[in-house]
């Protein structure tokens, strides 16, 4: 069972980080949305784009399509910064492939759509080159409702009779069933 719930949208965004941070890339991963056009090194900024409506769960759940980019920032003096941009993002990729981010499999469903592509880059002294790893992820939001491991509290009674040739089954006899015996 996964250590972390997922209550909110904003809880898969702390789940990537981590799993960013705990797979040893040495770089900061911060908000996309606080990006103050500033890199040391080199960053991931993780970006929210959008959510949209998904098909609601058996056990009332509403689903959320989440789509997600991961901007790898690599600071502009490296000297191949587009290149290390690149395999930043690539690496990330199949970070990313099969990874619910320590969340819950039955809130979170495995990502889907990945793919990389060039991203945002700014000019001159203090700038960068960056590359996009873009996914999206369905969530599940709320308590889950079923339970690990349901208690079945007897079984089903059970009618079986190999009827001879002219001989007529009365499945509305109640006298017919009689408990299933393990």
């Amino acid at each position: 069972m996964s250590s972390r719930q997922l209550n909110n949208v904003s809880d898969l965004f702390f789940a990537i980080g981590d799993a960013i941070h705990a797979a040893g890339f040495g770089v900061s991963v911060s908000n996309y949305d606080e990006f103050g056009g500033m890199v040391g090194d080199a960053e991931v900024l993780i970006e929210i784009e959008r959510t949209g409506p998904g098909v609601k769960q058996n056990d009332g759940r509403h689903v959320h399509n989440v789509s997600v980019t991961l901007h790898c920032v690599v600071a502009r003096w490296r000297k191949h910064a587009p290149l290390e941009a690149m395999n930043l993002a690539t690496a990330l990729e199949r970070l990313v492939d099969s990874n619910r981010w320590g969340l819950p499999g039955r809130q979170c469903d495995l990502p889907e759509s990945m793919h990389c592509s060039p991203s945002i880059f700014q000019q001159g002294k203090g700038g960068y080159e960056a590359w996009g790893c873009a996914f999206t992820q369905r969530l599940a939001i709320g308590r889950d409702r079923t339970p690990e491991d349901p208690v079945i509290g007897g079984l089903p009674l059970v009618a079986w009779k190999v009827a001879d040739e002219g001989d007529q089954t009365d499945l509305a006899d109640q006298d017919q069933y009689k408990p299933l015996e393990v």
